[in-house]
C-alpha cells in the first residue's frame, strides 16, 4: 500500500492520495496467454534495456543520498561554515523550555547566609491614650525587626522602622542564632538605644553597645549587604525575612509585584502619611516582619519591610521601603551621636504648650505641618530665647519634628543645661518663614514649676495631666476641642 501526500488547499486541508483505499481487496490479476517464441528475443531485449536503465538509477540514487548524508554532516559539525544557510527548526523536551524561577542564589542558600544579619526587636513603652474622660498612659510591648548594617569600635548598627520603635521606653535585641532555643531566658538579650530616626520616612537607626555582647554572638552576626532597589524589575525574585507575630525569624519568599508605589499609612503619630514609594510584593509580609529585611537573589539588602495591607480581600500585597532611595539617611543616622534617655528629675525643660497641625488643620488654615505653639510659660527657657504663640516647631537639631510625640521623644534624651536649635516657622505678611532659634535648657524647677505636675517635656505620661485646653478665639483656630500640653 503506498501513499502520497499532496499540498495544502484552499481549506488549508491536506489531500491523500493512495492507488488502493482502505479495506478493499486487490483485484486478481489477468491471465496470461501464451504466446509464441518470436516475441521472445524481442522481450529479452527490452528487459535488458530495462535492467541497464534501473541500475544506473539506483546507483546514482545512492551516490546522490550518499553525498547528502555528508553535506548534512558536515553542516551540523561546522555551521560556522555557512552562516547563511538555513537551519532547521529545532524541538526542544518540555522540561527544557520551562523557564527557571531565577538566577542566583536559591531561597535555602539565602536563608543561610542571610539570616544571622536579621534581628527581633522587643519594644517595652507607653502610649497615650485620649478618651471622654482625658489623656492617661498604658504599658505597651510590641514586636519588629530590624536588620544589622553596620559595625563600629564601639557599636553595632541596625536599621528598622520608626513605627517599631516609637514610643520606646526600652529596646531589647535578640539575634537570630539565639532563637532556636525555646526558653529565652537563657539567650543573650542586647538593649538597644535609639540613635537616630525619621518618622516621615518610618526609618530609624539604634545601636547595640559592643562591650556588652559576648564573642559567641560576634562569631555568629553578620553585617548585611547593600544592593541597588533601583535594578529591581517586576517579576524578579526576593525573600523577606523577619520576626513574624513575634515568634522568631521567619522566610518567605515571592516576586516584585510592582516599585514606585505610594501608600498613605496614617495613625496618630503620623498625620500626613508616609514620604516612601515603596516596593510592593506577594512576599508574605505578617505583623512584627516590620523593620526586616528583603533581600534579592544574590544575597543583597533591597529593601526594608514595612506594611501590608491588611483587608479580608486583599491578599498577597506587601510592601518594602527602597533601601536606594533611605542609604543617605541611614547613613546620616549612623553617624548621629547616641543618646540615652535621660531620667526625668534630669530632664531639660522648654516652657511651652504644643498641638499637632493635622493636615485638615494645615489644608483649612494654611498652618505649617508641625508642633503649634499655643502659648509659652512666663520666665521659662522658651520665652527668654523669643519663641512665640502661633510660632510651628519644624525641627529640632536637624531631626524633622511633625507632631508634639515626636518633640517630646527628642527632649527625653537632653538634660537640663544643655543646648538645642529649632526651626520654627513664623507668621509674616506673605505666610511663614523659617527662623533658627538656639535654647539652653532648664529644669523644670528652675522656672518655678513644681516636679511631677506634669509640665517637663520629657513627662509625656504626665504631660496630659498639665494639658490645657485653650478656649477658641480667632487667635486659636484650634478651637476647644484640642488639647495643648506643656514641655
Amino acid at each position: 500500500m503506498e501513499y502520497q501526500y499532496g499540498q495544502n488547499n484552499e481549506n488549508n486541508n491536506y489531500t491523500y492520495y493512495h492507488n488502493t483505499p482502505y479495506g478493499s481487496a486487490p483485484s486478481e490479476p489477468p491471465k496470461k496467454k501464451k504466446k509464441s517464441g518470436r516475441g521472445i528475443v524481442v522481450w529479452c531485449m527490452a528487459l535488458s534495456l530495462v535492467m541497464g536503465t534501473a541500475g544506473g538509477a539506483l546507483g546514482s540514487g545512492l551516490m546522490l543520498r550518499q553525498y547528502s548524508e555528508k553535506e548534512a554532516e558536515n553542516t551540523a559539525v561546522h555551521p560556522e561554515e555557512d552562516m547563511n544557510a538555513q537551519q532547521p527548526s529545532q524541538q526542544f523536551p518540555a522540561t527544557q523550555m520551562t523557564a527557571t524561577a531565577s538566577d542566583g542564589l536559591s531561597v535555602k542558600e539565602i536563608s543561610e547566609m542571610c539570616m544571622p544579619s536579621v534581628v527581633a526587636i522587643t519594644n517595652k513603652g507607653e502610649a497615650e491614650i485620649r478618651s471622654f474622660w482625658g489623656t492617661f498612659i498604658q504599658e505597651t510591648e510590641g514586636s519588629g525587626s530590624g536588620v544589622i548594617i553596620g559595625k563600629t569600635d564601639n557599636e553595632l548598627l541596625i536599621v528598622t522602622n520608626y513605627h517599631v520603635v516609637s514610643g520606646s521606653k526600652e529596646l531589647s535585641v535578640l539575634f537570630s542564632y539565639q532563637e532556636g532555643n525555646r526558653d529565652n531566658s537563657a539567650a543573650e538579650i542586647a538593649k538597644g538605644e535609639i540613635k537616630d530616626y525619621s518618622s516621615a520616612k518610618d526609618l530609624a537607626v539604634i545601636a547595640v553597645d559592643l562591650s556588652n555582647l559576648s564573642q559567641e554572638t560576634m562569631d555568629n552576626i553578620k553585617v548585611a549587604t547593600l544592593g541597588d532597589s533601583d535594578e529591581l524589575a517586576l517579576g524578579d525574585q526576593v525573600v523577606a525575612i523577619g520576626n513574624a507575630l513575634g515568634y522568631g525569624q521567619s522566610v518567605t519568599t515571592g516576586i516584585v509585584s510592582a516599585v514606585g508605589r505610594s501608600v498613605t499609612t496614617e495613625d496618630e503619630t503620623d498625620t500626613t502619611g508616609s514620604a516612601n514609594e515603596y516596593i510592593q510584593t506577594d512576599a508574605a509580609i505578617n505583623p512584627g516582619n516590620s523593620g526586616g529585611a528583603l533581600f534579592n537573589m544574590k544575597g543583597e539588602l533591597v529593601g526594608i519591610n514595612s506594611a501590608k495591607v491588611a483587608d479580608t480581600t486583599v491578599e498577597g500585597i506587601g510592601y518594602a521601603i527602597p533601601i536606594s532611595d533611605i542609604r543617605e539617611d541611614m547613613e546620616r543616622m549612623m553617624q548621629r551621636e547616641t543618646r540615652t534617655v535621660v531620667e526625668e528629675s534630669e530632664r531639660g525643660y522648654l516652657g511651652v504648650s504644643v498641638s499637632n497641625v493635622t493636615s485638615e488643620i494645615n489644608q483649612s488654615y494654611d498652618i505649617p505641618i508641625g508642633a503649634y505653639i499655643s502659648s509659652v510659660t512666663e520666665g521659662a527657657p522658651a520665652e527668654k530665647a523669643g519663641l512665640q504663640r502661633g510660632m510651628v516647631i519644624t525641627e529640632l537639631d536637624g531631626r524633622t519634628v511633625r507632631t508634639r510625640e515626636e518633640l517630646v521623644e527628642y527632649l527625653a534624651y537632653y538634660r537640663a543645661g544643655e543646648t538645642v536649635n529649632l526651626t520654627v516657622k513664623v507668621r509674616n505678611d506673605a505666610g511663614y518663614e523659617d527662623r533658627q532659634i538656639s535654647i539652653t535648657l532648664d529644669t523644670a524647677e528652675g522656672v518655678g514649676i513644681e516636679s511631677g505636675n506634669g509640665q517637663s517635656e520629657g513627662q509625656s505620661g504626665d504631660s496630659s495631666q498639665g494639658g490645657q485646653s485653650i478656649p477658641y478665639d480667632q487667635n486659636n483656630p484650634f478651637g476647644g476641642f484640642f488639647p495643648f500640653f506643656n514641655y
